[in-house]
């Protein structure tokens, strides 16, 4: 949902994007892929949606239901998350790849290649921090780099889903191996980790960085 709650996206099974005004539940418009989507975000404002699918990365402006480009990955494009202003897309593949776009091109800014597959994104509000999940291992990066500012090993199992505080100063992760862990964008050692007593499957963490939620396959979610 955008920032201010006026328009919703969803991507379901029956391989479609829908766009909804918060006033109606007709969709705005709706796009078929050729798979399902895998990943869906919209900026703070609403103008703009990122969506992957297949080994397919789309970019919308809420105006139609006609990309305004795609870009084709060497894998399945699994993860897709937008800056507030729509300006910046990050995207993980398959192909063991974190992919950055500006929005007004499909060839990415950069790209880095992970040693497993990326499953997992996030971007900043303002664009200028990303992590990604790939593997064993976090990636944080500013983004006028595809070098890594730093990366952390769990050593133990795949690092699930991420997420980022507003202005990047925070970075949280769930992972299979039943730990979430939260970090300073400024040090690849965590400032913490909780174990639960199963896989982190989902996590998000409030905008100024204060608050994380976490939900475990243990049957609780954790605040």
């Amino acid at each position: 949902i955008s920032a201010d709650g006026e328009y919703i996206i969803a991507g379901s099974y029956d391989r479609k994007l829908y766009l909804f005004d918060k006033d109606s539940s007709t969709p705005l418009w709706s796009y078929e892929f050729s798979e399902e989507p895998e990943s869906i975000a919209i900026s703070a404002d609403g103008e703009y949606i990122a969506a992957s699918s297949e080994n397919k990365v789309y970019l919308f402006d809420k105006d139609s239901s006609t990309p305004l480009w795609s870009y084709s990955t060497g894998g399945d494009a699994r993860a897709v998350s937008i800056s507030a202003d729509g300006e910046y897309i990050v995207a993980g593949s398959d192909n063991k790849k974190v992919y950055l776009f500006d929005k007004d091109s499909s060839t990415p800014l950069w790209s880095y290649t992970g040693g497993s597959p990326v499953r997992a994104v996030a971007i900043s509000s303002n664009g200028t921090y990303i992590t990604a999940g790939s593997g064993n291992y976090i990636y944080f990066f500013d983004r006028d780099s595809s070098t890594p500012l730093w990366s952390y090993n769990s050593n133990l199992n795949s690092m699930g889903p991420v997420a980022i505080s507003a202005d990047g100063e925070y970075i949280t992760s769930g992972c299979a191996c039943k730990n979430t862990y939260l970090f300073d964008k400024d040090s690849s050692t965590p400032l913490w980790v909780y174990n639960t007593d199963d896989a982190v499957q989902g996590i998000d963490i409030s905008a100024d960085g204060n608050h994380i939620i976490a939900g475990s396959y243990d049957d609780n979610l954790y605040f």
